[in-house]
């Protein structure tokens, strides 16, 4: 079986940039809606959008301790936000047009649970603040994720003299 998620690669630190700068970027729009009048501040303050992004050494652990699969291979990648070739055009414009096309795609992942949260009609607005701060974001910050590659199989691996 082989597996693909978005990690972090630093083992300390669970809030790093790495692994929640989407977050906080999406958190920041919320409130900037907050002090706009267009969502009530308690009701943000009630909403939780659980995720959680391990650590290679955390994944090793569990697949280890559950004890169904031996780790063939595992492996993290830095990949651009948009999967364009990080070391390609590194200009001001490929950057807003990246930040533009991850807002999308976020928002296409986020958008069910935030409207049901806090209505429809209020959506349009909180992506477009969303895609404002990932622009400005994009222009300072590296924007990658770290990706995690496993490759494993079901059982345990016989030692070579008994096979």
């Amino acid at each position: 079986m082989v597996l693909t998620l978005v990690a972090r690669s630093s083992s300390e630190d669970p809030t790093s940039k790495e692994c929640c700068s989407f977050w906080e970027l999406l958190s920041m729009s919320a409130h900037d809606m907050v002090l706009q009048g267009a969502i009530e501040e308690e009701n943000l303050n009630l909403f939780n959008f659980p995720n959680y992004f391990p650590s290679p050494e955390e994944v090793k652990c569990i697949i280890n301790g559950e004890g169904s699969f031996t780790i063939n291979q595992l492996e993290t990648f830095h990949v651009s936000w948009d999967c364009s070739d990080p070391k390609g055009d590194e200009s001001v414009t490929n950057k807003l047009r990246s930040a533009y096309y991850m807002a999308n795609v976020f928002r296409a992942v986020s958008e069910p649970l935030l409207a049901n949260h806090f209505g429809e009609e209020i959506m349009d607005l909180l992506y477009d603040r969303f895609r404002e701060r990932m622009a400005e974001y994009a222009t300072k910050e590296k924007t990658e994720f770290t990706t995690l590659v496993i490759s494993m199989t079901k059982g345990h691996k016989l030692p070579i003299s008994e096979v």
